[in-house]
């Protein structure tokens, strides 16, 4: 008897899914995985939780962080940054990414968006500081539903007050 048999993603792999064969999105999705969460049956197959980094498909820019949910037998898996990494030997820093809900750095440990990430994203939105702060304004919503004892004001600092 031949069975599917689901593969094997890992922290820093990077799958590929096609529209309509992912929760939820529209497009292609291309994710850095950060985090594999628990595995759940449905009808129509066999999905998997996941967090991680949406990349831009044509140059494969970082956007933002998404959790989501696949079907299994439609990801297309390859190995990122970090996993190929971790199999050559010792993890890489720790990417600067926000962890939710206390909104810490993944990799410092700081409030989100550390010093780190603040240079990284002001050097990949050099060219535009409007773009930089709508991607940020995203985040902001994000952060006040989930940090509702932070006062607006210190939130707004946090978050785009440092965009120059």
């Amino acid at each position: 008897m031949t069975g599917f048999r689901p593969p094997v993603i890992r922290t820093g792999d990077i799958v590929t899914v096609d529209e309509g064969r992912y929760c939820y999105g529209l497009g292609r999705l291309t994710l850095e995985v950060i985090e594999v969460g628990a595995r759940e049956r449905h009808t129509d197959g066999l999905w998997l939780n996941l967090r991680g980094v949406e990349l831009r498909p044509s140059d494969g820019v970082r956007l933002r962080q998404r959790r989501v949910l696949v079907r299994l037998d439609a990801v297309r898996i390859r190995p990122g940054r970090l996993s190929r990494a971790r199999r050559a030997g010792p993890l890489p820093p720790a990417p600067h990414l926000a962890a939710r809900p206390a909104w810490t750095c993944t990799g410092c440990g700081a409030p989100w968006p550390c010093p780190v990430r603040r240079a990284r994203l002001l050097t990949e939105y050099a060219d535009s500081r409007l773009t930089l702060l709508v991607y940020l304004a995203g985040y902001l919503l994000d952060a006040a539903a989930d940090l509702r004892h932070l006062p607006a004001d210190e939130l707004y600092a946090r978050f785009l007050g440092w965009v120059t």
